[in-house]
């Protein structure tokens, strides 16, 4: 079983910009982001179930090295694996319990 996470560099800052900045409308984080650096990642993560995981960035459909993500694409990463960690270890207790 392979499960895909797509990460988009872009929205992942809007989100953190529209939950973190209340005053802060649609418009302007659009704005904002405009203003900032011009290329935002985009890749796919792809997380095997042997724990095995391969990153594609989709703007060159080439393979990323897990040594060369920073910033936000290293903490969403960090993140995915560690929802999955939760998940494989929810599903060992049901599984040892029945």
């Amino acid at each position: 079983m392979v499960t895909n996470v797509r990460f988009i560099e872009r929205d992942y800052y809007k989100s953190v910009m529209a939950e973190n900045g209340e005053q802060l409308t649609e418009q302007q984080i659009e704005k904002i982001l405009d203003a900032s650096e011009p290329f935002s990642a985009d890749l796919t993560f792809k997380f095997f179930e042997n724990g095995s995981m391969i990153i594609i960035d989709n703007h060159t459909e080439l393979q990323v090295p897990l040594s060369s993500l920073s910033g936000a694409a290293c903490e969403f990463y960090a993140q995915q694996r560690i929802k999955m960690i939760k998940a494989k270890l929810r599903n060992q207790k049901i599984t040892e319990a029945s």
